[in-house]
């Protein structure tokens, strides 16, 4: 049974400018994330789909996340992936997650299941 539902759309361009401050990526990515090429449009997408995963968590009850709660990675074959804190973990949702990005604009979804 679906328990959350969150999507999220962030213009690139917002996030091209907030990289130029240096502390902003540390703030919003964990480690994990930060370990590859930090384009605009990639951190665009993280922003995405970590807000999409806070607003499906919300949506399901839970509590509102922090930003370093919510790792998005890429799997094996490229498909995004949701690791979640022990805290958030608890909930016990099984996650889907889908990040788009077109013209200037990354956008997210993410589907808790339990």
């Amino acid at each position: 049974m679906i328990r959350g539902l969150g999507l999220d759309i962030v213009e690139v361009a917002r996030i091209a400018r907030a990289l130029e401050n240096p502390k902003f990526a540390t703030r919003i990515l964990t480690p994990s994330e930060r370990d590859r090429p930090l384009t605009p449009l990639y951190v665009a997408g993280r922003w995405a789909a970590k807000e999409a995963v806070a607003k499906a968590i919300m949506a399901a009850g839970g509590p509102t996340p922090s930003w370093h709660e919510v790792t998005i990675l890429n799997s094996d074959v490229g498909a995004p992936e949701v690791q979640l804190s022990p805290r958030l973990m608890a909930l016990g949702l099984k996650w889907h997650v889908s990040i788009s990005h077109e013209r200037g604009v990354a956008a997210a979804v993410a589907v808790g299941e339990g």
